[in-house]
């Protein structure tokens, strides 16, 4: 008898395979494993689902993963910059004042002593928490546009529950400082971030199918949850279990359940996220890559009038996710229309040269991009989980939770109820 099934093959679900001592059966709705963890190789490049570089602080998962990948990560010093005003300058914003104007200084320096004395909590409105942080200023030129960007959201509606660790928050005194003398202080939970030489984050999908393969359906969606009985109805016959490790996303898990309490569907519908169009291009130069992305790692985009929010380099984390007199780039909005004007823009901001060649394009929309932290999310998770919880449910993983997290903390994460489940007679 299984007695776990695990819903997803992405980062969280194959660590939970790996971690697991009791039987499992994994089953994966697409055609191959690796969630929005995956790669694609097309033309000699090599793209992920979007930017993937794993951010890593545990020496126990570093040193999973290159078992996994069969050799060492390469190590990067994160170069990450902002476009603003058409000029490049470096991360975080608060800390790096020295690169605007006298005036545009002058306002975020007053924002910063004009701050208003409120009790900061993590369920204020973010814009209220930016302003409270940073000042009128800072949030006017970067924290209001590129967070409307990225969460496509309400900013009064959005929480800044989100925040830690993703925010730097440098002192009054840094930020003040950084007008009159360039910041060499690096800010940040991603200051050195890894990558796999080859095959891009799919290098570590691979290290864990190989190991986990005999125990994956894929091609098959899990369509029915019967809590009554113990069983799933999935490729095409039920199987009983004894617990479910849900990776998929939370209101997807509720929509499959047979039988759901009212109160819990209705609470599903409170369940809010961003949608995500991420561009991918392989691009060919004929002297040079573009000064203007030499070196860089990932650049954000606040301003209004580009569409998207960041655009990334592959190939400057890894030299071979291109090929040679070649770069790869990743580009980023919350808006999935159609944007046939992107190329342009690209080229007269400078992050292509007017005589480069595309060589490569794909283009992949997720649904499920950003989880929304909204007043009512803390709650109503609270209330989803115990009641699934109560039925042997339990929900990892950055969309299965329901949260804003990055693939150590998933590993982790499945890991530890991993172990909390080998202890169960």
């Amino acid at each position: 008898m299984t007695n776990n099934i695990v819903i997803g093959a992405g980062i969280s679900g194959l660590s939970f395979g790996y971690f697991s001592k009791k039987p499992f059966i994994i089953f994966e709705k697409e055609k191959c494993v690796g969630g929005l963890c995956r790669s694609i190789k097309d033309n000699g490049f090599t793209f992920d689902y979007s930017g993937h570089f794993i951010h890593i602080k545990n020496k126990k998962i570093k040193n999973l993963i290159e078992k996994l990948i069969g050799k060492k990560l390469l190590t990067v010093k994160r170069n990450s910059v902002i476009l603003f005003n058409k000029k490049i300058i470096p991360f975080p914003f608060q800390a790096n004042l020295y690169y605007l104007t006298e005036q545009q200084k002058q306002k975020c320096i007053d924002g910063i002593k004009k701050r208003k004395n409120l009790k900061i909590y993590d369920d204020m409105p973010f814009i209220d928490w930016a302003k409270a942080m940073f000042g009128d200023g800072i949030t006017e030129y970067f924290m209001q546009p590129y967070n409307r960007k990225l969460w496509n959201y309400n900013l009064k509606k959005l929480t800044a529950a989100w925040t830690a660790p993703f925010v730097p928050k440098p002192s009054k005194e840094s930020i003040i400082s950084s007008a009159y003398n360039q910041n060499k202080q690096k800010y940040g939970y991603n200051s050195v971030f890894y990558y796999p030489a080859n095959d891009g984050c799919q290098a570590m999908i691979n290290g864990f199918y190989k190991k986990l393969k005999s125990n994956i359906i894929t091609n098959s969606k899990v369509e029915t949850i019967d809590l009554k009985n113990k069983k799933v109805y999935a490729d095409g016959k039920y199987y009983f279990y004894d617990n479910i490790i849900s990776t998929q996303p939370l209101k997807e898990l509720l929509l499959s359940i047979k039988d759901l309490p009212k109160n819990i569907s209705k609470l599903a519908n409170k369940l809010e996220c961003t949608s995500t169009r991420c561009i991918n291009l392989g691009i060919r130069y004929k002297k040079e890559i573009p000064e203007m992305i030499k070196n860089v790692h990932w650049i954000y985009v606040p301003e209004k009038k580009y569409p998207f929010y960041r655009v990334g380099i592959y190939s400057n984390a890894s030299k071979k996710a291109a090929p040679k007199n070649c770069y790869a780039l990743y580009i980023e909005m919350s808006d999935t229309k159609k944007c046939d004007d992107i190329i342009p823009i690209l080229k007269n901001i400078g992050f292509m040269n007017c005589d480069d060649e595309i060589i490569s394009l794909n283009v992949i929309d997720m649904k499920y991009a950003y989880v929304i932290f909204n007043k009512d999310r803390k709650k109503t998770l609270d209330t989803i989980f115990s009641f699934l919880k109560d039925n042997n449910i339990y929900c990892i993983g950055r969309y299965g939770s329901w949260e804003y997290s990055f693939i150590e903390k998933n590993i982790i994460d499945a890991k530890n109820l991993a172990q909390q489940l080998n202890k169960i007679k």
